[in-house]
């Protein structure tokens, strides 16, 4: 169950403001995935993960993945190894950033959304379209 006190957020897609960024242009900010325990997992840098401490601090939406729960282990396991495969590559904020982090965890997941594998604008599109504000 989300815990928006504790920062727990199982089973979804996170997003967060990057500072100054997202006040010029809304649509940016910083993603991360959430494991069945609600531990965020984020691409927060060149060859590095962060796993329960969200680089922007606070999540502002989120999305719940619907069914992920029926399989925790195997959400788990796709989010661990989507982390492994990232630790060992460089970040660069315009074409293997959080964004891509998250889509492919999903995908490893087995849960593309639409046609093909679930790319980086159908992840931000899920979680700041259909998901909830943390404020509300």
């Amino acid at each position: 169950k989300v815990d928006i006190n504790r920062q727990r957020y199982p089973f979804s897609v996170v997003w967060g403001p990057l500072p100054c960024i997202t006040c010029c242009c809304p649509c940016v900010g910083h993603m991360g995935i959430g494991d069945s325990e609600g531990k965020i997992h984020d691409f927060n840098g060149p060859y590095s993960i962060g796993i329960d401490h969200f680089m922007v601090g606070t999540v502002w939406r989120y999305a719940v993945i619907k069914g992920a729960e029926r399989d925790p282990s195997g959400w788990d396991a796709a989010i661990r190894e989507t982390d492994q495969s990232y630790q060992k590559q460089f970040h660069n904020i315009c074409c293997n950033n959080c964004h891509h982090h998250t889509a492919d965890a999903l995908t490893a997941s087995g849960r593309p959304q639409g046609p093909g594998h679930l790319g980086l604008l159908s992840a931000w599109f899920l979680c700041c379209m259909y998901g909830k504000c943390t404020c509300c």
